[in-house]
């Protein structure tokens, strides 16, 4: 009965229109329960620096693993979204005390990029660099990235399949599968935020110069605002905002520092997640960014 709930509840996330559906249920039905199997000798590193294979041979042997395993393919600081990980493994060892690490397996088509992604990012974590791409070799892992990352129990038996960092409700979920509460047992009352404006436009963007825009929200209903995460969807976009909870009818700011890489077009959304009835808030910058 446990199986069939939380088959429902991956499926629930993952689609709502028949072809989505009828894929997330083929993947749930041949991964779920599936033990990962791991790799020898593969890289381990700190902020791009060889280490000794101890550091990262420790986090196996957690109560929950959550492996997330990216390829060579597409925008490196996009996919790995290392500031939503680093607020998620905050969470997770203020809630579950140690007993979930987190298992990054990376395939990155230059070690250096990579090295320096982490070091701007100053993200410590013990992180697995694969270059023979060696844990897909040996999983056959699903080719979309969003069903690349699995909960994992003690024995390394999937759990649950999607990325934490790209959404609330897997993350909920997965919390939920960790802690053995129910939905209703670790859900938070909810409040209401207004804003001026959701948006900003930017007229002073400049190519690799910092920028900064910030936006106000008001808590206008009767609980306290929980901001439980800011999500950039790049990293030239970086979040700063009070982790305090905010009284009914008190403002909070979201401050971001902007710094682009390229020229022309300039359009990044921002999620703020919080207690509110939908979960999350949408946030846009838009310029016009200048050589």
């Amino acid at each position: 009965m446990k199986k069939i709930l939380l088959l429902l509840l991956i499926l629930t996330v993952f689609a709502c229109k028949d072809k989505k559906l009828t894929e997330a249920q083929q993947i749930v039905g041949e991964w779920v329960g599936k033990e990962i199997r791991f790799p020898d000798n593969v890289l381990c590193a700190v902020m791009g620096k060889d280490t000794t294979p101890d550091a990262c041979l420790a986090l196996m042997d957690a109560e929950y693993k959550v492996l997330l395993y990216v390829d060579s393919s597409g925008c490196s600081s996009c996919r790995l979204k290392l500031s939503q990980w680093k607020t998620l493994m905050s969470e997770s060892d203020s809630l579950f005390h140690g007993n979930v690490s987190f298992l990054f397996f990376f395939q990155p088509k230059s070690k250096k990029e990579l090295s320096i992604l982490f070091r701007n990012e100053k993200f410590k974590y013990p992180v697995f660099i694969d270059m023979k791409n060696a844990v897909n070799r040996l999983n056959h892992f699903p080719d979309k990235p969003g069903y690349q990352c699995f909960l994992l129990d003690k024995n390394n038996k999937v759990q649950m399949i999607g990325n934490p960092s790209a959404s609330p409700k897997i993350w909920a979920l997965y919390k939920q599968v960790i802690s053995g509460q129910t939905q209703e047992e670790h859900s938070v009352p909810v409040t209401n935020v207004s804003s001026s404006s959701t948006e900003i436009k930017l007229n002073d963007l400049q190519k690799n110069k910092k920028s900064v825009a910030t936006f106000t929200l008001k808590n206008t209903g009767n609980q306290p605002l929980l901001i439980s995460g800011v999500n950039a969807s790049c990293g030239c976009t970086k979040p700063v905002w009070d982790r305090q909870p905010v009284a009914p009818g008190k403002e909070t700011t979201v401050t971001l520092e902007i710094q682009p890489e390229d020229a022309g077009f300039f359009h990044k959304t921002v999620q703020v997640h919080c207690n509110t009835e939908k979960g999350v808030i949408t946030l846009v910058l838009t310029g016009e960014v200048k050589e």
